[in-house]
């Protein structure tokens, strides 16, 4: 049996990228009122991070396309890489937008959802007894009047671990700051 193409391992990402739309776009429609996200809304962008190769390379191709169509965002961008007053927060936000959020990753298209995680190690923030225990968790601007019903939460392992396995297949799992991605040149790929 041969190995998966980066095609077909683009197309799985894809598949994956969709069912957690789904699910984020059928929570909102479950308690529309309990929901703060929104356009505009930025306070998860504030925070800098990394990601697999096998969602950056998307990335790429949406700054690459991004520097065609307003060489002036993209260089905005790519300026934010390095900037002191943004360095604390998402290279790719530009006024309080994600530049290429139909290429963001997935750690950008779950947050907001209610998502259960589990304490598989003692963080020094939990006693000794829920260690190995699940929790859900959420952005602190939703879900401020009711819990998160049962339906909205999302598993983060049903989607980490995929990712993890894509990851390794694409390319061993080689991961890349978004500012290394915000300040690189721009190539499109023919594919």
């Amino acid at each position: 049996m041969s190995e998966p193409t980066q095609q077909e391992l683009s197309g799985v990402l894809v598949q994956l990228r969709r069912r957690v739309g789904a699910h984020f776009e059928a929570a909102v429609a479950r308690t529309p009122a309990a929901f703060a996200c929104r356009a505009g809304c930025e306070s998860c962008c504030h925070q800098r991070f990394g990601v697999f190769e096998v969602e950056a390379a998307p990335m790429r191709r949406a700054l690459a396309e991004l520097a065609l169509r307003d060489p002036t965002r993209r260089q905005r961008v790519r300026d934010q890489a390095d900037a002191p007053e943004h360095a604390d927060r998402c290279a790719l936000l530009v006024d309080g937008r994600c530049a290429i959020y139909e290429a963001r990753p997935m750690i950008c298209r779950t947050h907001g959802l209610p998502i259960l995680v589990r304490r598989d190690e003692d963080d020094g923030a939990s006693g000794p007894d829920e260690v190995g225990s699940d929790r859900v968790d959420h952005c602190p601007l939703n879900f401020r009047e009711q819990a998160p019903p049962a339906a909205s939460v999302l598993r983060l392992a049903a989607v980490n671990e995929p990712l993890v396995v894509l990851a390794r297949l694409w390319d061993g799992g080689q991961r890349v700051e978004l500012s290394a991605l915000a300040r690189a040149k721009d190539e499109l790929s023919i594919d």
